[in-house]
C-alpha cells in the first residue's frame, strides 16, 4: 500500500459506499469522526462550523484516515472474498501496462512485471492510474480546466496532543505571514499540517529537513503545543488543480478517479469523488458483460460523473480560494 497519508478525509457519501463492500467496520474501528471546525485570522477566532449531524445519522459526517489504511481495509476485503470464491480477484502487484489496442471483440493489453512481459485480452478497461495516467496520455487525451499557481507543503508529524478531532485553519498567522496554515489529526497520534508557500519561496529549500524542523516547531509554539516531543512522518509539495475530460467512456476504455479529473486537496472531494466513480461504474459495467443491460448504459456513467466533476470543481475552487484568499 502507499506511503504517507495522502488522502485523509473520508466523507459519510464515502462510507456508505465502503458498507456495501463489507469494509466499513475497520474504517470506524480506526478512523477519527469529527463535525467541525475552527478559523482564526492572525491568532483571533472569526469563525466556526458545523457539519449537519445528529443522533440519528447511523454514520459521521467525515472520518480522518490515512490512506495507507484506506488501501490496506480494502485489500482485506478482497482477501476475504478471494478465500469464499478462489480466483475472484486477480491482483498482480508489481505490474505496469505498456500497451494496449482495441478491436470489435475488446482488448490486447501489453504487461510487464519482473518475470517478463506477456499479452492479456479483456473485455473492457477500467483506467484508474492516477494523475500522471499512461492510458490517457496514450490515447492523446489532456485534462482541461484550471491550474492554480500556489503552492502548498503536506508535513505528516507523530505528536501526542489531546486536541480533539476538528479541522483548525489559521490566516495570516504571525509565524507565517502572509499564508495560511491547516491543521488535522489522523489516527495514532499523526497530525497532517498543510501550509501554503508565499510566492519566491523555494519548493526544494521548503521540504529540506531544517526547514521543516524550523516551520513545524514555529508553529507547535504558536498554538501552545511546542513544548510535546513530535517528529516528521513524511512531507510533500502539491499544487491545485481542476481539470477534468470531457468524456470518460472511449470505446471499451471507462476512465475513473484522477486517471479523469484533478479536484484541489482543499475539500476532500479528490479520494471521495474517486469512491463515487467506481461505484457508480462498478454496477453498470457487470451489467454490461453479464448481458442484462447494453453497452450504452456505460455512456450513463461518464455523463453522470462528468456532471459530478464539474460540481467537485466548482466547491474544490471555492475551498482553493478560502485557502489562498485574495
Amino acid at each position: 500500500v502507499c506511503v504517507g497519508s495522502r488522502a485523509a478525509g473520508i466523507s459519510r457519501r464515502s462510507l456508505e459506499i465502503v458498507e456495501r463492500l463489507g469494509a466499513l467496520a475497520a474504517f470506524l474501528a480506526k478512523g477519527l469522526p469529527w463535525t467541525g471546525g475552527r478559523s482564526f485570522y492572525k491568532t483571533d477566532e472569526v469563525f466556526r462550523f458545523e457539519m449537519p449531524h445528529d443522533a440519528q445519522q447511523k454514520l459521521p459526517p467525515m472520518i480522518n484516515l490515512e490512506q495507507y489504511y484506506i488501501e490496506q481495509y480494502l485489500l482485506d476485503e478482497i482477501s476475504r472474498r478471494n478465500q469464499a470464491t478462489p480466483g475472484l480477484i486477480d491482483i498482480r502487484w508489481g505490474t505496469e501496462l505498456t500497451g494496449f489496442s482495441e478491436d470489435a471483440e475488446g482488448l490486447t493489453l501489453a504487461a510487464r512485471n519482473p518475470g517478463g512481459s506477456y499479452a492479456l485480452r479483456a473485455q473492457w478497461m477500467a483506467a484508474c492510474d492516477g494523475g500522471q495516467s499512461f492510458v490517457r496520455k496514450s490515447l492523446g487525451f489532456e485534462l482541461e480546466g484550471t491550474g492554480y499557481e500556489g503552492r502548498y507543503v503536506i508535513i505528516d508529524i507523530e505528536l501526542h496532543s489531546d486536541h480533539p478531532t476538528e479541522r483548525r485553519a489559521w490566516f495570516d498567522p504571525p509565524w507565517n505571514p502572509g499564508s495560511t496554515v491547516l491543521m488535522h489529526k489522523q489516527p495514532d497520534d499523526i497530525w497532517r499540517i498543510d501550509y501554503q508557500l508565499r510566492e519566491g519561496q523555494s519548493t526544494e529549500e521548503a521540504l529540506q529537513p531544517a526547514a521543516v524542523q524550523a516551520f513545524v516547531q514555529r508553529h507547535l509554539d504558536a498554538i501552545g503545543e511546542g513544548h510535546l516531543p513530535w517528529h516528521t512522518v513524511w512531507t510533500s509539495v502539491y499544487r491545485a488543480g481542476a481539470m477534468t475530460l470531457q468524456d470518460y467512456r472511449h470505446g471499451r476504455v471507462l476512465f475513473a478517479g484522477n486517471a479523469a479529473h484533478a479536484m484541489p486537496i482543499f475539500g476532500v472531494r479528490g479520494l471521495n469523488s474517486g469512491f463515487d466513480d467506481a461505484d457508480n461504474l462498478a454496477w453498470k459495467l457487470a451489467r454490461v458483460i453479464k448481458g442484462t443491460s447494453p453497452d450504452s448504459l456505460l455512456d450513463s456513467y461518464s455523463v453522470e460523473r462528468v456532471h459530478a466533476t464539474h460540481e467537485n470543481i466548482a466547491y474544490g475552487a471555492k475551498s482553493t480560494e478560502f485557502m489562498a484568499p485574495p
